[in-house]
């Protein structure tokens, strides 16, 4: 019974569900596929694919240095500065019955003189800046082609237009009292200039009769090349493009190098034994330095402090004196002259020699029974005699 009123239930749901609901197909704009980012003539060419045209998309300059067949047709997304070579490669693959639809890329004043480097500008199309076409959304031009019986109509930009500077034209079209498209005839080919070619990219060819008017202008080619960002790469890119191998080579070789030279060679070298230095040395040098910041009285201030402490100890009378007295009461008792014990014990360190003079009257006041004068002077005496 439960199973029963269970399917029951699901039934009379199901029945009311697809009575009150239907299924529908909803079209959701999304991005654009990275095909089509690459390729602005994708839709173009998938367009004239389906209406039975051979249609290819191309990169480069390689067809306008070495274009194809004559029954062929080139679509060029603005044609770049070529030199005299390839533009006379160019107009005789026109001549020789080519056809080729350009969007003309070099903007010209009326005033500016005809470059020779330009290829319209020697064919007679020149580019000129719409300063009148502000807030124009379109400019739609209507035109016949030969052999179609109506008029088609397609969408330009309205910031640019055509000028046919030496009326060689064959034939055009119009919009707002303004040339956008210009047919040549060159030897037995056709050339189509157009103002601009946003009306053949993606997000265009399907407004008004812009896919018709390229598949009348392709009708009775055997291939249609759709030429896109044909700007001269950079030295890099060219580099890639002909040897990824060998620039590949080049950066793993780079970093072997780098990582080589930061790499130390062979074992670790042992620490250098830490032998103690002779303290002569050690003393030397810090006697040096001290005396190179000019104050040699530091050198003898402890050696003083300790002879005249000693001084005093053994004379208490000593203490009552003045500098001047001390020094003169220490000089008989010891038999050295005043003046000599005055400098060594009071007075300024000088230079080296000075030094050398003070640390002997020192020295020999430091001794418990320093020699008497006379003494002193009779030992030199006798020392002098026996050498």
């Amino acid at each position: 019974m439960l199973t029963a009123v269970g399917v029951v239930l699901a039934a009379g749901f199901w029945l009311w569900f697809d009575a009150n609901f239907e299924r529908q197909l909803q079209a959701v704009p999304g991005e654009a596929s990275a095909a089509a980012r690459r390729n602005p003539f994708l839709a173009a060419e998938r367009f004239l694919i389906r209406i039975g045209i051979d249609a290819r998309g191309a990169t480069g300059v390689g067809l306008l240095r070495t274009p194809p067949d004559t029954a062929d047709m080139l679509v060029v997304d603005g044609l770049p500065v070529l030199n005299a070579t390839r533009r006379r490669a160019l107009r005789d693959w026109l001549a020789a019955g080519g056809r080729m639809l350009v969007e003309a890329a070099h903007p010209r004043t009326p005033d500016q003189a005809a470059r020779p480097e330009v290829f319209l500008d020697d064919i007679g199309a020149a580019l000129r800046h719409a300063e009148d076409a502000a807030g124009s959304a379109e400019a739609v031009a209507e035109l016949r082609v030969d052999g179609y019986p109506q008029s088609v109509r397609v969408g330009f930009h309205p910031g640019w237009y055509l000028e046919d500077v030496d009326g060689s034209a064959v034939g055009n079209a119009v919009a707002d009292g303004k040339a956008r498209l210009l047919q040549y005839r060159v030897g037995d080919g056709l050339l189509y200039v157009v103002s601009d070619s946003l009306w053949l990219g993606n997000d265009a060819i399907g407004e008004h009769d812009n896919a018709l008017l390229l598949a009348l202008l392709a009708s009775g080619r055997d291939t249609v090349w759709l030429l896109h960002d044909v700007s001269v790469p950079g030295l890099a890119v060219l580099l890639w493009r002909a040897a990824p191998a060998a620039i590949i080579a080049a950066a793993v070789l780079a970093a072997m190098l780098v990582w080589h030279l930061g790499a130390r060679l062979g074992p670790l070298l042992p620490a250098a034994p830490a032998g103690r230095r002779d303290l002569l040395e050690h003393l030397q040098a810090a006697g040096n330095f001290v005396w190179r910041l000019g104050r040699g009285g530091l050198l003898v201030q402890q050696t003083r402090c300790r002879v005249e402490r000693r001084w005093l100890g053994r004379h208490p009378p000593l203490r009552e004196l003045d500098h001047t007295g001390r020094a003169r009461r220490i000089a008989e008792l010891s038999g050295l002259e005043p003046a000599a014990v005055r400098s060594a014990l009071y007075g300024p360190v000088g230079d080296a020699a000075r030094l050398v003079s003070i640390t002997a009257t020192l020295q020999r006041l430091a001794s418990p029974h320093p020699a008497p004068a006379q003494t002193r002077h009779r030992t030199e005496r006798q020392t002098k005699a026996g050498s």
